[in-house]
């Protein structure tokens, strides 16, 4: 039987059901009044068929610092591989250009191409290329960073563009996964160097209204079944969001936004839910943090993944389900062991016998603590 036939026949009989148990909340869609209430109930049908639930992964910046570019990176995320690849689409922030030799780290970064080939092996679908570093080898950077993703078999990307892959194609980017058409919308507040010439075909997705209404009139316009805002923002190293981060997420839930997700400040930041115009709940999570990087300062080796649960019920409406937030830590060498690498805190808690430095252990429980205090996530 097909999917399509099957949907007709669960809503045939969940309409029956309706006339016999609850006659006056069905027979009531004929009225005015309460057509609300009768697609309040469609909205909370959960999916009848497994495959209709879609499972999206985020992971914050992935970062190739100097120190980072003399390692083997294979254990860097490895641990990150079933989070990754058992998503139906997982969403990565690259942190720098693929700018060619000679490589180099912070403050102008060009990483290896092999790191993003690195990145997809582990189940990343999409990276996110606006960031306020993806300029750092200037447009000749940029355009060569997306070549180079292009070549990676089942990848796509979003953010930039490029003559070879033009704004409109990229910006916002249309994934469908079983069914649903799904938005990404990727924005920076800003770059480190200078901007490339508007009259080129290369672009830089920046925070202003309006040049980010257009996408999100974009993703109306194509469709989209639910739009996840995905902005470069908010202050470096700060725990809690600001002022300009909140009214513009307040901005883009009137767009549409049903799910806001940043990164940035290298830290993770707090959380919380914004009630859109049209009365809609839309989950703000100001910060990921970061998801790999040589940084040692306090809070920017403590991380979060989120997954984010999108049901698409029998009549093919799309909603959120729920966010599950994931904390990670990012092992420097000669903690865990002698290399990068980045773990899940669920998995390790409990098991300081596995550090070569147990305070490094113990590093990672008090910074858990001191965020969770200061952020309200999982209290």
């Amino acid at each position: 039987m097909s999917k399509d036939r099957a949907r007709l026949i669960l809503c045939f009989l969940f309409l029956a059901g309706g006339l016999l148990l609850k006659p006056s909340a069905i027979i009531a869609q004929d009225s005015i009044q309460d057509k609300s209430l009768f697609r309040k109930m469609m909205r909370r049908i959960p999916p009848v068929i497994p495959s209709d639930t879609i499972r999206l992964v985020f992971i914050g910046d992935v970062m190739m610092h100097t120190a980072q570019l003399k390692r083997d990176f294979t254990p860097f995320l490895q641990d990150l591989k079933p989070l990754l690849s058992g998503a139906d689409v997982a969403i990565a922030n690259m942190e720098f250009p693929l700018g060619g030799e000679p490589h180099s780290g912070y403050p102008a970064f060009s990483a290896p191409d092999s790191i993003a080939t690195y990145v997809a092996g582990l189940g990343a679908d999409v990276f996110l290329t606006a960031n306020n570093h993806i300029l750092d080898k200037g447009t000749a950077g940029l355009e060569r960073t997306l070549r180079q993703y292009g070549k990676i078999k089942g990848v796509k990307f979003t953010g930039t563009a490029s003559e070879d892959y033009p704004d409109s194609l990229v910006n916002p980017l249309i994934i469908i996964s079983k069914g649903a058409k799904i938005a990404l919308v990727n924005f920076t507040y800003g770059t480190n160097a200078a901007l490339p010439w508007e009259g080129s075909g290369t672009r830089v997705r920046l925070m202003k209204k309006e040049d980010t209404s257009e996408l999100f009139e974009r993703a109306r316009s194509a469709g989209a079944d639910f739009i996840i805002a995905l902005p470069h923002w908010g202050d470096e190293y700060s725990l809690k969001h600001n002022k300009a981060q909140k009214e513009y997420a307040e901005w883009m839930a009137g767009e549409g936004a049903g799910v806001i997700i940043g990164t940035h400040p290298h830290v993770v930041q707090d959380t919380c839910s914004i009630t859109a115009p049209d009365g809609r709940k839309v989950p703000v999570i100001y910060s990921l943090g970061n998801a790999v990087s040589n940084m040692s300062a306090p809070n920017t080796r403590l991380e979060l993944a989120a997954t984010v649960s999108l049901v698409r019920n029998f009549l093919g409406q799309v909603s959120l389900h729920d966010i599950q937030l994931e904390w990670l830590w990012c092992t420097l060498p000669g903690r865990l062991e002698d290399n990068y690498r980045t773990v899940r805190v669920r998995e390790m808690t409990g098991r300081s016998e596995l550090w070569k430095k147990e305070s490094d252990y113990k590093n990672m429980i008090s910074t858990l603590e001191r965020v969770k205090e200061k952020t309200g996530i999982g209290k």
